[in-house]
């Protein structure tokens, strides 16, 4: 009798060798043999790959949360990299992880650095622009023109001579806002080769706000209010009878002084910062939504595998009990 068991025993184990391990441990009715001894061990020969019996969807077993491929979309939606932990794809983990901690990284940084060049950008251009300089220069941008403008009468008042002090405590305590607001509505480009065009299409925000600080380096109709505006009309030989070219609005900017040019770098400079961290921001976004199908996408090809791999053949699982 042992003889013949182990001759069963020899000819059935290339079947145990390449065979492969059900996962959803689908057990049918088995065959048996049987000894008259007390003990009884089983021993459960899986069916090889191509001998599987069709599994139906019905046939498949209730997975836990965790088990189902929600859990690793939700992880790596939540931290990416962690659902290609679960699938074990450590180098895609690794990629996105890495591409997660550099766009935290640079995105904090280059919103850090458009913050502080904001800031540098303000407290240089309250040291340099004076809303006084620029109500005297269109009260005198009127004069010299023969602009009629219901409100500047208004505006010459509350000037009084008053020159610009280049501080914000001193000189917008001097200037009614809403004055100066009604005159430049009402006052037209007089350009450089002599053509009036429409009137100003902006009026000066409040003092303070990002508009202001944004306009002021912006449209060449501020342009006068910038320290260096004298000085760089001097050089330029607007002195004599060339002295009433600084009232006038060259259309590409070469009347506007350097300081003008200046702030606009500035602007320019913080506001890209500010782009590129948007930019990251995005890339941190979509890091976390690819990251998130790629997991759910990985476990669903692999059930797919091992469904597909289960279903090939109808066949049956042999059980052979033996006793001791």
């Amino acid at each position: 009798m042992k003889t013949s068991l182990h001759l069963l025993i020899f000819l059935f184990f290339p079947v145990l060798l390449y065979s492969q391990v059900d996962i959803y441990h689908h057990e049918l009715p088995a065959a048996k043999v049987k000894e008259s001894d007390s003990t009884q061990q089983f021993y459960h020969i899986v069916t090889p790959v191509l001998l599987r019996e069709p599994l139906l969807s019905g046939d498949l077993p209730n997975r836990s949360f965790t088990e189902s491929s929600a859990f690793p979309f939700f992880s790596s939606l939540f931290i990416p990299g962690t659902g290609q932990m679960i699938n074990r794809n450590w180098w895609r983990s690794g990629v996105y992880l890495a591409v997660e901690a550099a766009s935290i990284y640079l995105a904090i940084d280059y919103r850090n650095r458009g913050i502080s060049g904001e800031r540098n950008y303000e407290r240089w251009a309250d040291q340099n622009w004076s809303v006084v300089q620029y109500s005297n220069w269109l009260v005198e941008y009127h004069e010299v023109h023969g602009i009629n403008n219901p409100y500047l009468d208004d505006l010459i008042q509350i000037l009084q001579g008053a020159e610009a002090a280049f501080d914000t405590g001193i000189d917008w305590n001097k200037i009614d806002l809403t004055i100066l607001r009604n005159v430049e509505r009402n006052t037209p480009y007089i350009t450089t080769d002599d053509l009036a065009a429409s009137n100003f299409s902006h009026v000066l925000p409040d003092y303070g706000s990002q508009q202001y600080y944004e306009l002021i380096a912006k449209y060449y109709q501020y342009q006068a209010g910038w320290r260096d505006y004298d000085n760089f009309h001097n050089n330029l030989g607007h002195t004599g009878t060339m002295f009433n070219e600084r009232y006038r609005i060259e259309r590409n900017g070469a009347y506007a002084s350097p300081l003008f040019y200046d702030g606009v770098n500035f602007a320019s400079q913080f506001n890209s910062d500010f782009r590129r961290s948007g930019y990251f921001v995005s890339l941190l976004i979509a890091n976390h939504v690819i990251s998130a199908f790629d997991a759910y996408f990985t476990v669903q090809l692999k059930q797919n595998r091992v469904q597909a791999t289960s279903t090939m053949l109808p066949g049956r699982h042999f059980v052979l009990n033996y006793r001791f």
